[in-house]
């Protein structure tokens, strides 16, 4: 169950002629982008939708100095792991890579390619898995964001996704990842927006699913016309959706470009974790599957092991999805975030809960002078976004705290993990966490403490 690593713009890779002709070859592992990789050439070569253990006939799509991008034409022997994608738009969308493996089989793929990277890169012998974090392979996400397209020519509106490889829009009528209620809302909506005068300054949609209501956000470029602002309003009543128009902003942590269509009257939109309740608006970044979630803050909470007299440092905090629900274990809560907008709401949501010993702190993360600021901590808890936290580490790597590391990327995890360790922490746990079946991305809890 190998899995290699590969870099689809390698350094100093040059695209080559073509060879145009078909050839047949093994896939002896899957990459961390879920492309099968074949060793039968002269070069390695990642060829899409092809499963470890098959015989595949390909045909070279993209020749490149170091390795080649194949494309699949026929599968000779398939492996005992393939499946038939229920996705309708499978072969073509790019949102989901991996349909055609079994959903039971997925999260052992992205546990060992996280093995691989932390056994070659940091040397561990002996790592201290935990059970992985389970998904329902479908109907999880409760958070979308589709591109809308005005094909002038043929009078046509396109809602979809990006395709894997290229900018282009893949038309869907449903996406059998995202919540039902959201999913039922996608050929309504392409139907809605192409009977408006202002369609073609419609370039994107965005669904939302609270525990309570469902929302859809649409970005346009340009004013909309009164008439079609009408019969969106029309539209989400019957719907009963709240329906914000966003007109795009500089700032991407101010709101104030949204317009409630629908309701008249704004309400709130809510999720519980562990009992808690957790208001969030539509520009706040919540965690896309809310089962995984609730998991999650199950496991942190196990892991950190706090006591009554202890103070937790919660950095790139969010909306406060870990700091409020984990703020009755400890005696302090110190919740740490770089966008004002969401610090706002994790004060709010603090006193919604009637935590009093939560404090949010407005600071950059990256800027090293600011991070003196930052009070001792017993616990540290991060869940930096896919960049990781590179900046961060120097400071961390001085601290004494036992260090929970929330990651949605590996390869950040990795490379932030050397730092920890190189500093005489240890890997205490890890555990991968499947936020999003079907596609290649994998989350990973890990706990670092010093000896």
């Amino acid at each position: 169950m190998g899995i290699v690593k590969h870099n689809k713009k390698a350094r100093g890779s040059r695209p080559q002629p073509l060879k145009t002709e078909v050839c047949e070859v093994e896939i002896h592992a899957l990459s961390h982008e879920a492309q099968g990789v074949s060793r039968s050439q002269d070069k390695v070569m990642f060829i899409p939708d092809t499963l470890p253990g098959e015989t595949v006939k390909v045909q070279v799509s993209k020749e490149m100095r170091h390795f080649n991008h194949g494309k699949l034409i026929e599968v000779v022997n398939a492996s005992d792991e393939r499946v038939e994608p229920l996705c309708p738009h499978f072969s073509r969308c790019g949102a989901c890579q991996l349909q055609h493996l079994a959903s039971d089989k997925q999260l052992g793929y992205k546990q060992q390619n996280l093995h691989e990277q932390l056994t070659r890169q940091l040397k561990l012998a002996d790592i201290p898995w935990q059970t992985p974090i389970e998904s329902e392979p479908f109907n999880y996400r409760r958070r979308a964001r589709l591109g809308v397209r005005f094909r002038k020519q043929q009078d046509e509106i396109i809602v979809g996704f990006r395709e894997e490889a290229n900018s282009h829009l893949t038309a869907i009528k449903e996406c059998l990842v995202l919540q039902p209620s959201l999913s039922q809302l996608i050929t309504p909506l392409q139907e809605l927006i192409s009977v408006l005068v202002s369609k073609s300054r419609i370039t994107q949609l965005e669904l939302i699913a609270s525990d309570e209501t469902d929302v859809v956000v649409l970005r346009h470029l340009k004013k909309m016309e009164a008439q079609d602002v009408k019969k969106l309003k029309t539209w989400a009543k019957k719907k009963n959706v709240q329906l914000f128009l966003d007109a795009g902003e500089q700032d991407k942590n101010e709101v104030s470009n949204l317009t409630c269509v629908w309701p008249e009257e704004e309400q709130p939109l809510r999720y519980w974790v562990l009992d808690k309740e957790l208001h969030f608006n539509v520009k706040n970044f919540i965690q896309g599957n809310k089962v995984v979630n609730q998991k999650m803050l199950a496991q942190a909470q196990a892991w950190l092991a706090p006591s009554a007299n202890e103070t937790l440092l919660d950095l790139f905090a969010g909306i406060g999805n870990f700091s409020v629900p984990l703020a009755k274990d400890f005696k302090q809560v110190v919740a740490v975030e770089g966008i004002s907008d969401m610090v706002k709401q994790i004060d709010h949501n603090s006193r919604q809960n009637d935590q009093e010993n939560v404090q949010a702190m407005l600071l950059n993360l990256a800027d090293e002078v600011l991070l003196q600021k930052l009070p001792k901590a017993d616990a540290i808890l991060l869940d930096p976004p896919r960049s990781g936290a590179a900046e961060l580490m120097p400071w961390l790597a001085a601290q004494s705290s036992r260090i929970l590391y929330v990651a949605c990327e590996p390869s950040s995890l990795v490379r932030d993990a050397k730092v920890l360790l190189e500093a005489g922490f240890k890997l205490s746990k890890i555990g991968v966490m499947d936020m999003f079946p079907q596609t290649k991305h994998v989350e990973t809890m890990a706990l670092f403490v010093k000896d």
